[in-house]
């Protein structure tokens, strides 16, 4: 049953900008890379029942490659249409927003947001109906559910995750997913707040491993072997072609063997593996899987887990994962978009899942809930976020208690030039340390 709390918050006013990125170097995906990305910033004023007005921040990279990557329209095109629908978002949201908690406004507004893109590929003549993604349509919402969470917590007067509870919140967690969860709230399932986390390090598909004559773009280091000794690295995101299983099996031992020869410890070393998509059937990655196990065993016990290997729609599949997942955990990302198919991840053979800021706050934290409930293997991943985005990513992660301790940050290496005004504001973030992030020994106010 929903109630009511002085609390509760609507949005009074709205502030919506964009800026263009440009990567130092292209993140190299199997789908491509990216080499320029929107930086959507939402501002709002939050009126609590009680007359209070505060202010609330979200941010986020729209990241076309990963959320519309549809060959048919290009990258202006599909940026066009993202950044088209945030403005849609906004204008909603100024229209006619009521009352209530982060959680309610958040369901809110997903419950609007097939009828809002649809007012937008209606809009651009060069879309055609059904042509944007929900989970491109999530990517544009996270910004504005992040600055409700934001401006709800500072409303509060203190961390947005002091406040997910019964005295805090107008529903339980039944309301959202399902009777198994009544009586329980997201609070019920923190860690005790991590003040450092370890800083898992992406290894682009083309990125060099050791030394190598490439100039330098910004001063960033030019191979692996520099990154680990400027930042004392341990824990590395592989990205793969998922083309030839003994080439990404040579990959992963390759990147083990630079980090040992780098100096990082080998009990120290984690590894993951990324084919965004690219492998076409679970055999390949048991082929893979068997290849590193006999040519590099030590990389083999070093990789943590696999990241979304096969295609997003999981209604295509005649597999499931069940025989990979026997050997390292396999973990959902894209094809989370509706929290629907979390109920679909255990009889597919997934391990667990990847939570991103870039889906929303909202999202987020019930995909978390609901796979703690679960006993799923659980981890936190990136958006090259920059700025408050990584903050608000970071922050997030020092609450949950994850199967992993480490933490994607992978902005410094491709736009560590981006949103210097907010790296000024909140410096402990973005400067790593033996590997490590070591976070502020306050709690944060809102979600930063």
């Amino acid at each position: 049953m929903m109630m009511a709390k002085l609390s509760d918050v609507r949005v009074a006013a709205l502030d919506l900008t964009f800026s263009n990125e440009r990567l130092a170097v292209p993140l190299h995906l199997s789908r491509g890379a990216i080499t320029e990305v929107t930086y959507a910033k939402v501002v709002l004023d939050m009126q609590t029942r009680g007359g209070q007005i505060q202010r609330g921040t979200g941010a986020i990279f729209l990241s076309d490659l990963w959320a519309f990557p549809d060959p048919a329209y290009d990258h202006a095109q599909k940026d066009q249409a993202l950044r088209t629908l945030c403005q849609v978002i906004g204008a909603a949201l100024q229209a006619g927003d009521v009352y209530g908690d982060p959680l309610e406004k958040g369901q809110q507004l997903e419950q609007i947001l097939p009828g809002l893109v649809a007012q937008v590929e209606d809009a651009l003549p060069f879309l055609q109906r059904g042509a944007i993604p929900y989970l491109a349509a999530l990517n544009c919402l996270s910004p504005f559910d992040a600055a409700v969470h934001d401006g709800w917590g500072r409303a509060l007067g203190g961390s947005a995750y002091a406040f997910y509870g019964a005295d805090w919140l107008n529903a339980d967690l039944g309301a959202y997913l399902g009777p198994a969860f009544q009586g329980r709230y997201p609070d019920t399932f923190w860690a005790h707040p991590r003040s450092t986390l370890r800083m898992q390090h992406v290894v682009g598909v083309n990125d060099a491993l050791t030394s190598t004559a490439t100039p330098s773009a910004d001063d960033l280091p030019t191979d692996l072997t520099k990154w680990i000794r400027r930042d004392g690295l341990t824990c590395f995101k592989l990205k793969v072609r998922g083309q030839d299983p003994g080439v990404d099996a040579g990959r992963l031992g390759a990147v083990y063997t630079t980090a040992v020869h780098a100096g990082a410890r080998p009990e120290a070393i984690h590894l993951s593996l990324d084919p965004n998509e690219a492998c076409a059937h679970p055999d390949f990655l048991l082929e893979m899987l068997e290849r590193l196990a006999w040519d590099c065993p030590l990389a083999y016990a070093a990789l943590d887990y696999i990241e979304q290997p096969t295609a997003r729609d999981l209604s295509s599949y005649s597999f499931t994962l069940h025989k990979v997942a026997q050997h390292k955990p396999v973990i959902i990302d894209e094809s989370l978009d509706r929290l629907e198919n979390l109920a679909r991840l255990q009889p597919l053979g997934w391990s667990g899942l990847a939570l991103k800021t870039c889906k929303g706050q909202s999202h987020s934290l019930l995909a978390y809930c609901w796979g703690k409930q679960h006993n799923l293997f659980m981890t936190l991943q990136d958006l090259t976020n920059p700025g408050l985005a990584l903050v608000h990513s970071a922050n997030l992660c020092a609450h949950l208690d994850l199967a992993v301790d480490y933490f994607e940050g992978n902005s410094r290496q491709y736009v560590p030039d981006a949103c210097l005004a907010e790296q000024a504001a909140y410096p402990d973030y973005f400067q790593v340390q033996q590997g490590c992030l070591h976070l502020p020994a306050r709690e944060p106010f809102g979600l930063y």
